[in-house]
């Protein structure tokens, strides 16, 4: 059984991937002028990531730190650009939210949560 916290990150990951997937059919069917590129790249890091923590597959870890750690870049950045245009609130509550990555970072670091991902079930370690 997946424990809450993981299916909670995993659902996370794939309110990112409706979203990047609806950015990429825009651009598919032409009402976006965006290059594909980005949110085909989200689509990719965040179905590899839900479909891979909900599988507790042990290389779903590492994608999804990876995808936390682009998230707070791209959440910096935005905090960063708000306070250049002289909205500090702003940039003070997105850079909070930053934090909030961090804390998954940190969750999927624990000992006890590399253990979902290193064995199965029933004590038997997995090949991958």
């Amino acid at each position: 059984m997946i424990p809450v916290p993981i299916a909670l990150l995993a659902l996370f990951y794939a309110v990112i991937a409706a979203a990047s997937g609806a950015a990429v059919w825009r651009v598919v069917i032409g009402t976006s002028t965006q290059s594909i590129l980005w949110p085909a790249g989200w689509l990719t890091l965040s179905l590899s990531a839900m479909f891979g923590l909900a599988l507790l597959k042990p290389w779903s870890r590492s994608v999804a730190i990876i995808g936390f750690a682009a998230l707070c870049a791209v959440t910096l950045g935005v905090a960063g650009l708000m306070v250049a245009t002289q909205r500090p609130i702003g940039g003070l509550i997105a850079a909070l939210f930053s934090g909030m990555y961090l804390l998954g970072i940190r969750y999927l670091q624990r000992p006890s949560t590399k253990a979902y991902f290193g064995s199965s079930e029933f004590g038997i370690r997995s090949s991958e």
